[in-house]
C-alpha cells in the first residue's frame, strides 16, 4: 500500500518532536519509515496508524539512535571525506586545470587595484557564500541540513587559511598562482558541491511526497 502525502507528513512530523532537527538526517529517517510501515501495512493488512504505531514500538529507540550517530566524530569525518572524493571527480579536475591556466597564463592581479585587490575578491566571495548558506536554510527553507553545516567548516578553514597565506591589508602584494588557484578552487568545488547536495535532497523529497 501507498502511503500519501498526509501519512508522510504524520512521520516527519514525529520525527521532528522526536527532536530530529536536521532535514537531511530526518529525510534518511523518513524513508526507511515509510518503507518499513508499507511493507508492514500490505503484510499484516494494517491500516497506517496502527503498522506505524506497531513499528514504531520495536524500532524507535533503534531509529532514534541513528539521531545521535549522526551528530558523531565519525560521522562529520565520513562528510569531509566525501567532499575530498568529490574534489578529484573528473569534471571538477576539468574546473581545477580551467583555473589554474586562467592564473597562469592571465595576469588576473592587473585587473585589480590597489583598492580592491583578488585578495579583497576572494574575501568577498567567501563572506556572500557564507551569508547566502545562511539566508537559503535558516530563513528561506527554514531548515537545517546535517552535511551542509559539517561541511560549512571548510569556509572557516579558508578564512583562517586566507588569513595566513593572503598577505594583509594595506599589503599590495598577492599571493602565488598556485595559492590563488588552490583557494579559488576550494571555494568553487564548495559551492557546485553545495548546489549538488541540495538538488539530491530536494529530489528526494519530490520523491517521497508523490
Amino acid at each position: 500500500m501507498k502511503l500519501t502525502k498526509e501519512n508522510i507528513q504524520f512521520i516527519d512530523n514525529y520525527l521532528k518532536n522526536s527532536e530530529v532537527v536536521y532535514y537531511d538526517i530526518r529525510l534518511e529517517m523518513l524513508d526507511h519509515i515509510s518503507s518499513a510501515v508499507e511493507q508492514k501495512m500490505e503484510q499484516e493488512n494494517l491500516d497506517f496508524y496502527d503498522a506505524f504505531k506497531s513499528y514504531m514500538v520495536m524500532h524507535k529507540k533503534e531509529i532514534l539512535k541513528g539521531n545521535k550517530d549522526g551528530t558523531s566524530v565519525s560521522y562529520s569525518k565520513e562528510i569531509f571525506k566525501n567532499f575530498l572524493v568529490f574534489l578529484i571527480k573528473p569534471y571538477m579536475l576539468v574546473g581545477l586545470l580551467g583555473l589554474f591556466s586562467l592564473f597562469h597564463f592571465v595576469e588576473v592581479k592587473n585587473y585589480f587595484s590597489d583598492a580592491f585587490s583578488i585578495n579583497n575578491l576572494f574575501f568577498v566571495l567567501l563572506m556572500s557564500v557564507a551569508l547566502f548558506q545562511i539566508f537559503y536554510f535558516y530563513i528561506f527553507l527554514k531548515e537545517r541540513f546535517y552535511m551542509i553545516e559539517r561541511t560549512g567548516g571548510l569556509l572557516a578553514i579558508l578564512y583562517y587559511g586566507q588569513i595566513i597565506f593572503f598577505p594583509g591589508y594595506g599589503n599590495n602584494e598577492s599571493p602565488s598562482n598556485l595559492i590563488l588557484t588552490i583557494f579559488f578552487y576550494l571555494l568553487f568545488a564548495y559551492v557546485v558541491y553545495f548546489i549538488n547536495e541540495v538538488f539530491k535532497f530536494k529530489k528526494r523529497t519530490k520523491f517521497l511526497l508523490q
